[in-house]
């Protein structure tokens, strides 16, 4: 990965050996003892949602799943705003979470994170499973979605409703995900498998412009010669 293109969500646990610095990476730790000890090491960097993250009163919280007991939502409301942190959350990655939360609540998970309050200082992570009234209230609250292409489509999860998110004026980032299917964590090669799943998922080839793809892949307000070069490595390789 070269030095101007990001890692919008590397998630940190089975497969996080190769991470071992902070250039342009989010990481989410699935173990607090491992967030700990990389804490010299990676900057942008968020702690499990755990009582020990609560009690050192930690401000970046990665949350795996909303189907938690009634206590543990409240705890997480309750120090996500009074703390003012930020989360990172996986919603509707598959039907089945979806289908759970749901049934539970009686609404989506994203639906549930405004309920909370939550929405605007979460970014979404996977949703394969987001309808358009989720994308369309994460657009109204500023709420990004970070779209780990390699491991939804290796663990059969499916993919984002990539589309519908671009035409409702989503922030759209890209992530490794778990990188089990890209251990080298390159942030091109997600994009370029992206553009093959939504040319597929919408019978049209070149679905998602290869533009707006590079420019899921670096900062935001990167450079005009930046994106062209990462279009270049999508389109060619």
């Amino acid at each position: 990965m070269s030095a101007s293109e990001t890692d919008a969500f590397a998630l940190c646990g089975d497969f996080c050996a190769d991470i071992k610095h902070g250039d342009g990476i989010t990481a989410a730790f699935v173990s607090y003892a491992d967030y700990k000890a990389e804490e010299a090491s990676l900057e942008e960097r968020f702690a499990p949602f755990c009582d020990a993250a609560l009690c050192d009163g930690v401000k970046r919280l990665y949350v795996p799943s909303l189907d938690l007991p009634d206590k543990t939502l409240d705890k997480l409301i309750d120090h996500a705003l009074g703390c003012d942190a930020e989360l990172t959350v996986v919603c509707s990655r598959t039907l089945t979470e979806a289908g759970v939360i749901d049934a539970r609540f009686g609404k989506s998970p994203v639906m549930l994170l405004h309920e909370f309050g939550l929405l605007d200082r979460s970014t979404v992570i996977s949703g394969v499973y987001l309808d358009k009234d989720d994308l369309a209230l994460m657009a109204q609250e500023g709420a990004p979605l970070v779209l780990t292409p390699t491991s939804d489509a290796g663990h059969g999860y499916g993919v984002a409703p990539v589309c519908a998110a671009v035409e409702r004026g989503v922030k759209l980032r890209i992530g490794t995900g778990d990188g089990a299917y890209n251990r080298a964590r390159d942030v091109v090669r997600e994009a370029a498998l992206l553009r093959l799943l939504v040319s597929t998922q919408m019978n049209k080839s070149d679905a998602v412009p290869t533009y707006a793809l590079a420019k899921m892949c670096l900062p935001i307000g990167a450079r005009e010669s930046d994106i062209k070069n990462i279009e270049n490595k999508i389109i060619n390789g």
